[in-house]
C-alpha cells in the first residue's frame, strides 16, 4: 500500500503506467463510481461532485491517484507525446521485421541452386539480422521506459505536492493511495475531488465528459 506522508517524493506514485494517461477520462469510472480502486461501474455513473475534507487532525485520509493522474495537467499532452514515440519505435522495428522476411523469402526462393557455404552464409544473414533486432528492441523498450518516466515526473511532482499542500494545510498525519489496493474504507476520509479541483480540474465538465 503506497502511502503519502509528510514530504513523500515522487516515488510514492511512480508504479501507474503512462496508460492512464493516454486513456484519458475514461480511467476515470473508479472515482465516478466509487472511492476504492478496482470497483466497477455499475449502471450509469453518478455526477461528480466534490467531496468536502475530512475535519483537521484526522489521522488517516486518502487519495485515489490513478483517477488524477489521467487528468492532471499536463497528462494530454504526455499521453500524445509518449504515443509519438511508441508508434516511432513500432516503425522501426516493423522495418527490421520486414528485412528479415525479405531475407527468408529470398532465401527461401534461392535454397535449392545454392552450394552447402552459400547456404550457410544466407543463414548466418537471417540470424545476425534477427539478433540485431533482438538487440534493437531491448534498447528501445529501455529508452521508452526512460520516456515514459521522463513526461510522468513533473505530472507526479505537482500531484504530490498539492496533496502534500492539503495534509499540511489540514494537518492530516498520513495520506494513503487507495489506486494501490485498498479493501474498505470510509468514503468521508477521502480528498481525490480536492485535490482535482486543486489542480484546476472543473469536476462538473469531468463528470459530463466521462458519462458521454
Amino acid at each position: 500500500m503506497n502511502c503519502i506522508h509528510r514530504r513523500a517524493g515522487p516515488a510514492a506514485m511512480c508504479a501507474l503506467a503512462l496508460g492512464l494517461l493516454i486513456a484519458g477520462p475514461l480511467a476515470l469510472g473508479l472515482l465516478i463510481a466509487g472511492p476504492l480502486a478496482g470497483q466497477e461501474v455499475a449502471g450509469e455513473p453518478a455526477a461528480l461532485e466534490a467531496i468536502p475534507l475530512p475535519p483537521e487532525g484526522t489521522p488517516i485520509v486518502y487519495v485515489n491517484t490513478q483517477a488524477i493522474l489521467p487528468v492532471a495537467p499536463g497528462a494530454d499532452s504526455a499521453g500524445a507525446a509518449f504515443q509519438r514515440v511508441s508508434v516511432e519505435f513500432e516503425s522501426e522495428l516493423a522495418a527490421f521485421a520486414a528485412e528479415i522476411d525479405s531475407l527468408i523469402g529470398a532465401y527461401q526462393q534461392q535454397q535449392s541452386l545454392l552450394d552447402p557455404a552459400g547456404r550457410q552464409q544466407k543463414e548466418r544473414e537471417i540470424r545476425d539480422k534477427q539478433q540485431e533486432a533482438a538487440a534493437r528492441q531491448q534498447e528501445l523498450n529501455v529508452e521508452l521506459d526512460r520516456r515514459r518516466a521522463e513526461l510522468l515526473e513533473p505530472i507526479v511532482v505537482r500531484v504530490n505536492d498539492v496533496i502534500e499542500e492539503i495534509r499540511a494545510e489540514r494537518s492530516y498525519s498520513i495520506v494513503l493511495d487507495v489506486a494501490a489496493g485498498v479493501v474498505a474504507a470510509d468514503t468521508s476520509l477521502d480528498i481525490t475531488t480536492s485535490v482535482l479541483e486543486r489542480l484546476g480540474v472543473d469536476l462538473a465538465a469531468l463528470s459530463a465528459q466521462t458519462g458521454s
